[in-house]
């Protein structure tokens, strides 16, 4: 045999023993330890934490992320499976930055779970990874050169044990791609745990947790040592995403224009819904303020109020429709008829009525135009006390719409048998009832889709994203309004002119129809017993293009500094929001010309609230009958004390927090009067994070 060919015979023999030896070591490793961990995991594991795996997303109409779940590396350590406690500190001080004092007071602490560091970088996972593998080099070295039974082997061989107890932890954060947006509708988790806490988050957290991952100690028999292993996300079995109706397009504009619009008249608070009248479907819900909900807990509980659904407000002038489409729709209110104004003072009972403008005789168009509360009293007047209050629960009001979000705010509407005599007229124009921005927009939708009121609907679906199947889906629930005597229509054409001519004029867009009306209801001050002339709340609503409308939108400007009106701040909102969002629907506003226009005379002609005046020779009646509640002190109770209070109150309880720890925040603030049926967010403490 020649020499080559003995080299080669020489090599070749060589390769096979080192594939014998690599096929071997494959399966030692995936064969007898994996059937080994198995067994330990069986007879000697014990549970040391359950983690969440990742959590679902959402998403807006058009796909669009809102919340989304972006992977990290959390370093963790079992302190009970370290023997070398203080060498152990001083590798974790060293690898990752932390303190010393802290690393010590992690390697020392009770159970068997903690946090080392999250959102680990790359570089610090990499740092205390090759700290091992370097106590494992010395190690081999030491073995090389026999000196097992030395100190150091034997100290080595344990902080290499000890490493068995530390796990990287391949977790999820919740990321915001559009930062504040929708924040105060989407909610947001726990930081310690990922639970959904409060909106979209809280409401449908069983669809979007992330499905539980246990992390477990195996103990090794025969050795005094434990290793730390993790789950496996179960992959067949994901967490769902939710898909809601908001277009991110709208909803941008709607915040946008309402933060504008908040700073120039340094308000209370502000809102914005806008919703598809043909469907219920709301495609904007803009609050002010707002808050950074990946730092919640930086913020106060209003800021991160759902204003929209969760505050009541007496809807003042706005509501004036509904009474007087009551009336045409009864058929009490003769073709070409006029209504004497009474120059602007009407006895109505024993009390007195005011208007903001001496009016003579009106047309009933004119008194949706103008807005007078005389002029609606009188129609209003021609309707039962039953009829009246039948009409108002047809259109909802009095009852939660069952908007599938929580936080909804709702006062039951008082029942006419218990109306004082003054009430038929002041609840004919919107003083002494009350009602949130979702209720109002659902009812003027019914009156520009035919009659259909609608559920209102802000989570469209809920997805597998595994498959794309359709898990939940929102089926709304509409009723039927019946008109008559095209009394829809009519309304429709009175409210064109309320824009056209009237106090709306801040709302029109040149060559697009827009239709709506404008309310300014003041305050009540439960310190003089009367109706405050320095605080109201300015709003307005309406249809855009008032013909064939998408969009209803409702803005409200609470409490604006200075003498406001619906007028003057809400209907210039509106138009602001409508002439950015037409477009993306395909309808363009005309710009040619200047659009600048000067607020008229009737714009504080809304107002109500300092309209109704005692008779000094009658007795006394209340001025606002509306039912008000002086919120408690919750602070420092515990959460189920809290409840019972606020039972007994007539207030509902929004809990944000540990439902188990106490009240460190609410909103409104104790003291403060709020309607009867407001919704009250109790901020409770957190679980102390044992962990961090």
């Amino acid at each position: 045999m020649s020499r080559e060919n003995k080299l080669y015979l020489a090599v070749s023999i060589l390769l096979s023993i080192a594939f014998v030896l690599l096929i071997y070591r494959a399966y030692i490793i995936q064969v007898v330890r994996h059937q080994k961990l198995q067994e330990y995991s069986v007879k000697h594991d014990e549970k040391v934490k359950t983690v969440k795996g990742k959590r679902g997303s959402i998403f807006d109409r058009n796909g669009e992320p809102l919340v989304m779940s972006e992977a990290k590396m959390d370093i963790a350590v079992d302190p009970q499976g370290v023997v070398e406690k203080d060498e152990m500190a001083v590798i974790l001080s060293k690898t990752t930055g932390i303190d010393p004092k802290k690393a010590y007071e992690i390697m020392h602490r009770k159970g068997n779970f903690h946090f080392v560091m999250k959102n680990a970088e790359y570089e610090t996972v990499q740092a205390l990874k090759n700290h091992e593998r370097s106590v494992r080099k010395t190690l081999r070295e030491l073995k090389l050169q026999k000196k097992t039974e030395t100190p150091e082997y034997k100290k080595l061989t344990s902080i290499l044990n000890d490493f068995g107890a530390v796990i990287y932890y391949e977790g999820y954060r919740r990321v915001y791609p559009q930062g504040r947006m929708l924040a105060n509708v989407l909610g947001f988790v726990q930081r310690n745990d990922d639970v959904g806490l409060e909106g979209i988050e809280m409401a449908y957290d069983k669809f979007l947790a992330g499905k539980e991952r246990t992390i477990r100690r195996l103990k090794i028999p025969g050795t005094g040592h434990s290793i730390l292993e993790i789950d496996k996300e179960i992959d067949t079995d994901p967490s769902a995403d939710v898909y809601l109706t908001i277009d991110s397009r709208i909803q941008f504009i709607a915040e946008e224009e309402l933060a504008a619009m908040m700073e120039k008249t340094k308000a209370a608070w502000g809102g914005v819904v806008v919703m598809e009248p043909s469907s219920g479907k709301i495609l904007a819900m803009a609050n002010y303020p707002t808050y950074e909900p990946d730092n919640y807990f930086k913020f106060s509980p209003k800021d991160r109020r759902n204003f929209t659904i969760a505050n009541l407000f007496e809807p003042g002038s706005t509501f004036k429709v509904f009474s007087i489409l009551a009336v045409i729709n009864e058929n009490l209110a003769k073709p070409g008829e006029m209504i004497y104004g009474e120059n602007g003072k009407f006895k109505f009972g024993r009390k007195w009525v005011r208007d903001s403008h001496p009016n003579q005789y009106m047309s009933i168009k004119d008194v949706v135009v103008q807005s007078s509360n005389i002029g609606t009293i009188k129609l209003a007047d021609r309707l039962s006390k039953e009829q009246l209050y039948d009409y108002f629960s047809m259109f909802g009001f009095g009852q939660k719409t069952k908007i599938n979000i929580p936080g909804e705010s709702f006062t039951a509407l008082r029942h006419h048998s218990k109306w004082y005599p003054i009430d038929k007229g002041t609840i004919s124009f919107g003083q002494g009832v009350s009602t949130n921005m979702v209720q109002m927009v659902r009812a003027y939708s019914s009156i520009y889709n035919g009659g259909v009121l609608w559920q209102p609907v802000l989570v469209d679906k809920v997805v597998n994203p595994k498959d794309g199947k359709i898990i939940f889906q929102t089926v709304p629930e509409p009723k039927r309004i019946s008109f008559n005597y095209n009394s829809d229509k009519q309304m429709v054409s009175m409210l064109e002119g309320v824009v056209e001519e009237g106090t709306a004029k801040g709302a029109a867009l040149r060559g697009i129809k827009v239709g709506g009306k404008t309310g300014t209801s003041q305050v009540f001050d439960f310190v003089k017993k009367e109706y405050s002339q320095q605080k109201s709340v300015c709003s307005f609503i309406g249809a855009v293009p008032s013909n064939d409308p998408a969009f209803v939108i409702m803005t409200v400007i609470d409490e604006p500094a200075g003498r406001e009106f619906g007028g003057t701040v809400a209907a210039p909102l509106f138009k602001r929001i409508a002439e950015r969002a037409l477009p993306i629907q395909g309808i363009f506003v005309d710009k040619k010309e200047s659009e600048r226009y000067v607020i008229p005379d009737v714009a504080a002609s809304d107002t109500t609230g300092g309209s109704v005046e005692n008779d000094p020779d009658s007795p006394k009646e209340p001025q606002s009958s509306m039912e008000y509640i002086k919120v408690p002190n919750f602070l420092k109770n515990d959460a189920s004390k809290a409840l019972q209070s606020a039972n007994r109150a007539g207030l509902d309880i929004l809990f944000s927090g540990d439902a188990a720890g106490k009240v460190v925040k609410q909103y409104p603030e104790p003291g403060k009067y709020v309607p009867f049926g407001t919704v009250i967010t109790l901020q409770t403490e957190e679980p102390a994070d044992e962990n961090e």
